[in-house]
């Protein structure tokens, strides 16, 4: 097909990454930084001997210049983007329970093929959130494709994360792109109740990467012996606590959040599932400074779970963020009584697994606990990633049996 984009020619043996299926083009890889493009414009990129390797957009403000859509010469429109929705939510339907199921990650980036997009969803309502320039000039052909496949209640535009800045974008209000949001928005996990809220809860509303965590956490949780305890570290709306207590009734949480609100969603996610609150702890506190002061009361707990935000947005903060990491699992390991779980995470796209293990394994050297590893977790099946772009492969999970 004639396009009437504009060209970028990429440098002399910067293209084999690209050819291979990397969807990224750095700023270095360009022949000649094109002048006067607004951000997000689709490009085409054609090599040094001018054959065509991809179409993506552009954006002369980070490093990351170029994010490839396609390799084909195909048009960037409504059609391109329903047949890559359609072929994310076949995914789903093949991936999931859905009848047991209402909310996953819809659209996961470069793991579903469409950078810069991220879609949640929720019993019928989309979260959608735009990450960058490019995303947002192609937001209507997007939204009208989500709405023709998946055919929602609502789509809910979330473009307040910080990510943005990375592409000079501002972060603004939530916008309703369609439809309507039900009030008291619940759904539904593996049969589980929680209550939602798209408009102010962090990311979209809920951590839909920790559904099969959640759920193994629901074997070893079974056989605790009534009056055990856990303590939920970062704990969020208590995800990790409902699926436990409902293993085991007699099982006491505390729950360690600095988001009074989701603490009080925390509560009403077990009220939702039949659960009594009371023997129950939602405290709203720093988790550092509460291990800290429970490693000074000598408390210990059958199950440690610390499930921390993101310490590395990016490469440059790894370091600090390994150093992080070992310091956490250090203040944690203390309060687990031997023989007991250790669930502990990172969600660090820029450290690898067996970066996160050393940071754990170092850690356990520090407090003198020797770790059995049970069980290692990663994305689950609607977080893909690809394997050519191994950078959307963010999330590592170990559970250890602590001696």
């Amino acid at each position: 097909m004639a396009s009437k984009n504009p060209v970028i020619k990429i440098k002399t043996g910067r293209d084999w990454q690209l050819k291979r299926g990397h969807p990224w083009l750095f700023s270095g890889g360009l022949q000649q930084p094109p002048r006067d493009i607004a951000p997000g414009t689709v490009v085409d990129l054609v090599d040094a001997a001018g054959e065509f390797v991809g179409r993506g957009y552009y954006n002369p403000k980070t490093d990351i210049a170029v994010r490839l859509l396609t390799r084909q010469d195909e048009a960037v429109d409504r059609n391109f983007f329903r047949k890559r929705v359609q072929a994310a939510w076949d995914l789903r339907q093949q991936a999931l329970d859905l009848s047991k199921t209402d909310v996953f990650r819809l659209i996961h980036a470069e793991g579903d093929f469409l950078p810069g997009v991220i879609a949640d969803y929720y019993a019928g309502v989309i979260v959608l959130q735009s990450h960058t320039a490019g995303i947002d000039l192609l937001l209507e052909p997007l939204a009208a494709a989500l709405e023709e496949v998946v055919q929602p209640k609502a789509i809910l535009l979330r473009t307040d994360v910080a990510v943005r800045s990375r592409e000079g974008l501002q972060k603004n209000e939530p916008r309703l792109l369609m439809g309507e949001i039900p009030p008291g928005l619940q759904v539904q996990e593996n049969g589980l109740r929680f209550k939602i809220d798209p408009l102010k809860g962090q990311k979209t509303g809920f951590f839909t990467d920790q559904r099969d965590k959640r759920q193994a956490l629901y074997r070893y949780a079974r056989p605790l012996a009534e009056g055990a305890t856990m303590a939920n570290l970062f704990s969020y709306t208590a995800g990790f606590s409902v699926y436990a207590t409902s293993a085991q009734p007699g099982l006491k949480t505390i729950n360690v959040d600095q988001s009074a609100a989701a603490l009080e969603q925390g509560r009403q996610n077990f009220e939702l599932n039949g659960i009594p609150t009371a023997g129950h702890v939602f405290e709203t506190a720093d988790a550092f400074k509460w291990l800290e002061a429970e490693t000074a009361r000598k408390g210990q707990h059958e199950i440690v779970i610390l499930d921390p935000p993101a310490f590395a947005k990016t490469h440059r903060e790894k370091d600090k963020a390994l150093v992080g990491y070992t310091r956490l699992n250090r203040l944690g390991l203390p309060l687990v009584k031997s023989g007991g779980l250790l669930i502990t995470c990172s969600c660090s796209g820029s450290v690898s697994m067996a970066e996160f293990e050393n940071s754990v394994r170092e850690a356990a050297a520090q407090t003198g606990r020797s770790l059995q590893v049970l069980e290692i977790f990663e994305n689950g099946a609607d977080h893909p990633w690809s394997l050519i772009a191994p950078e959307s492969r963010y999330l590592k999970v170990l559970f250890c049996r602590v001696i």
